[in-house]
């Protein structure tokens, strides 16, 4: 038996731009933000953790010209129990 799983190679396909944050509905509300606001999450924001958080916040300091910095208010630096991010730029 010859199982053969069949790629298709394609040319000319345009890569989608990638929009960290503008295309995320969880995270729609960052694009809102202005240099000097700020908002806070903890164990018991609805759908956001604060690790899940501090992380999309390093990606988009990566991937755009928008700067943030995030301070671990409670619990440790790799497990915060609560943070707050700031825009800065």
């Amino acid at each position: 038996m010859n199982n053969t799983n069949i790629i298709t190679i394609e040319k000319r396909i345009p890569i989608p731009e990638h929009n960290w944050g503008a295309g995320s509905t969880k995270y729609n509300f960052i694009e809102k933000m202005g240099i000097g606001d700020s908002f806070y999450i903890n164990g018991t924001t609805p759908d956001y953790s604060p690790i899940s958080v501090k992380a999309h916040m390093y990606k988009l300091n990566k991937n755009t010209n928008k700067r943030y910095t995030i301070r671990t208010l409670e619990g440790k630096s790799k497990n915060p129990v609560s943070i707050r991010v700031w825009r800065t730029i």
